[in-house]
C-alpha cells in the first residue's frame, strides 16, 4: 500500500490450488469396520511409491471458494473439506495423476457413510488442468469435498474421515466446523475493505486547499474501523487450518489502526499540524508489510476472495 493513496493495482494471488470433490447422500447404515486403521493427524505425511500426501486440515464450510472453485451454499447440506498437500515423488509426470491417488469417505456416528461422487483438479490460473499428470517433485493443494447434512455438521466430534492411499486406510477425527467463522469473517472483512476503499476514494478524488474534506474522511474512516475492531474482537475462533491467515488479518487491522490514530488525534488541530500528521502517517506506513499480509490472508483463507480484499 502506497499511502496516502489506495493501492492502484490489485495484488497477485500466488496460490496453486487443486480440487477433488467428493460426497453424496448417505448410504444405508453399515456396521463399523472391524479393522483398526492408523490415525492420520493434521500435519502428518503418508506416502506411496509415487505420492507424498500431507493432511493440512479437515473443516466444515457452508460454501467453498478459491481462485478456480465455487461451490455455493445449500440449504440442506454443508461441505466437509479434507485439505491435503500432494506431491509427485515419482520419476516421471506419468507416475501421478493427483485425482486418482487418494480416496475418501466420511462416517457419522460410526453408522452413516458419505462417499466421493466426483473428482477434479484445478490449478492457479487454470495452468494445471484436471486429470493431468503432475510433474515430478511438484505439489498442489488438494481438496476432497464431501457433502454432509446439517445434523452431522453440528456434531463434528462424531465425524470420522477415512483416507485410503495405495490400498492402506487411515482415519482422522480432527474435524472442525468452520462455518460460523467463515460467515463472520466474510462479513467483517467485507466491512473492513469497504471502509478502506471509501477512505481512499475520498482522499484521492478530493482536490481542496481546505483541510475539512480530509478531516471528514479520517473521521469517517475511524468510525468505520471502530466497528470493524469490535467485530474482529468477537470473531468465532478459527480452526487451526485458518490460524495463520487469521493472525495476518489481525496484524493488518492493527497496521490500519496505527495509520489512522496519529492523524485522528489532530482532527481539531491547525491546518498545518493536521497536514503534517497526514504526511508523517503516510511516510511511516510499511506498505510492503501490508501487501505481504494481504497476500497471506488470501492464500490462507481462500474463501475471503468473496470480499474486496484482493483489490487493496
Amino acid at each position: 500500500m502506497k499511502c496516502p493513496r489506495l493501492l492502484p493495482c490489485a495484488l497477485t494471488l500466488a496460490l496453486s490450488v487443486s480440487l477433488c470433490a467428493c460426497g453424496g447422500a448417505p448410504a444405508a447404515p453399515s456396521a463399523p469396520p472391524s479393522q483398526t486403521l492408523e490415525e492420520l493427524a493434521t500435519g502428518q505425511t503418508i506416502t506411496s511409491e509415487t505420492a507424498e500426501l500431507t493432511l493440512k486440515g479437515v473443516v466444515i464450510l457452508d460454501a467453498v471458494v478459491d481462485e478456480n472453485i465455487s461451490l455455493d451454499a445449500k440449504d440442506d447440506s454443508d461441505y466437509l473439506c479434507a485439505i491435503y498437500n500432494i506431491k509427485n515423488t515419482g520419476a516421471t509426470e506419468d507416475a501421478l495423476i493427483p485425482e486418482d491417488v487418494p480416496s475418501n469417505k466420511v462416517s457419522y456416528q460410526g453408522t452413516y457413510e458419505y462417499t466421493e461422487f466426483d473428482q477434479d483438479i484445478a490449478g492457479n490460473g487454470n495452468a494445471y488442468a484436471g486429470h493431468t499428470p503432475l510433474p515430478p517433485l511438484r505439489d498442489f493443494t488438494l481438496y476432497c469435498i464431501v457433502e454432509i447434512p446439517p445434523e452431522a455438521s453440528e456434531h463434528p466430534e462424531e465425524l470420522v474421515l477415512t483416507t485410503t492411499l495405495a490400498g492402506t486406510g487411515y482415519q482422522t477425527a480432527e474435524v472442525q466446523n468452520a462455518a460460523a467463522f467463515q460467515q463472520e469473517a466474510l462479513e467483517v472483512v467485507g466491512e473492513f475493505t469497504s471502509g478502506i476503499h471509501d477512505f481512499f476514494n475520498t482522499i484521492n478524488f478530493t482536490i481542496s486547499f481546505d483541510t475539512e474534506p480530509y478531516r471528514e474522511a479520517y473521521r469517517t474512516a475511524q468510525a468505520s474501523y471502530d466497528k470493524v475492531k469490535e467485530a474482529l474482537s468477537q470473531l468465532t475462533p478459527p480452526p487451526p487450518y485458518y490460524q495463520e491467515g487469521y493472525d495476518a488479518l489481525m496484524e493488518v487491522a492493527a497496521q490500519w489502526e496505527e495509520f489512522l490514530t496519529p492523524v485522528c488525534a489532530l482532527l481539531d488541530a491547525s491546518d498545518q499540524e493536521f497536514a503534517q500528521a497526514m504526511s508523517d502517517s503516510g511516510d511511516n506506513f510499511d506498505g510492503e508489510a501490508f501487501d505481504q499480509r494481504i497476500d497471506l490472508i488470501q492464500t490462507s483463507i481462500p474463501f475471503l476472495m468473496d470480499t474486496d480484499l484482493r483489490n487493496l
